[in-house]
């Protein structure tokens, strides 16, 4: 028995020391500036439908302020996550509001998606079980959630990417499947303008 404790122990050390390799070298490629402005493309296939669901628009992470996700086509939406909420506007209306003291799963779900979309590995290794590799050319991620409540809406994530993060795949547990690509991405250490500063007040 010791010897079957003993060698399970050390294959989880081994497991986590890889982890931890795999997320450095990612990390060492990826940019972190203070502000991430990029476009996207999505396509979501929805269990029961044939058509897949596709929408576009652009993006913008800030380190300390959250994130704009500005859906252009097929009709004009937006949605600002922050540490502590999120909201969901249309047509210049709040359409909803989700407060992290109310809901604590938008802390999660927040915590998500900002590290996501900025290429947050760390933040990420703490909330999935990670796999992937990672070369010159660049890497890619397989993400499988843990016991945090995620596991009961997604059944794996996947990402690949180079300085930036490419591309997003989301496989939830209804069997719903999401494709995110980025374009266009420019990283910038100097502050918000002053409009899109307005947009997290």
């Amino acid at each position: 028995m010791k010897r079957i404790l003993l060698g399970l122990a050390l294959s989880l050390m081994a497991a986590a020391a890889s982890a931890d390799n795999l997320t450095n070298a990612i990390r060492a490629q990826l940019v972190q500036p203070a502000v991430l402005r990029g476009q996207f493309e999505q396509t979501k296939q929805v269990v029961g439908f044939k058509k897949a669901l596709r929408s576009s628009g652009n993006f913008l992470v800030a380190q300390n302020r959250g994130v704009l996700w500005n859906t252009q086509t097929p009709f004009m939406s937006q949605l600002k996550l922050t540490r502590t909420e999120i909201v969901a506007s249309q047509d210049g209306q709040i359409a909803f509001r989700l407060n992290a003291s109310k809901e604590p799963t938008v802390r999660i779900i927040n915590s998500l998606m900002f590290s996501l979309l900025s290429g947050n590995v760390s933040e990420l290794a703490r909330q999935f079980k990670v796999a992937g590799s990672s070369n010159h050319q660049g890497w890619k991620l397989q993400l499988t959630p843990l016991p945090t409540g995620l596991e009961k809406v997604m059944s794996q994530i996947s990402l690949s990417g180079d300085k930036y993060v490419r591309n997003i795949d989301i496989n939830e547990t209804s069997g719903d499947k999401t494709h995110i690509r980025f374009v266009m991405q420019t990283a910038s250490q100097t502050p918000l303008n002053a409009k899109e500063s307005a947009q997290f007040d």
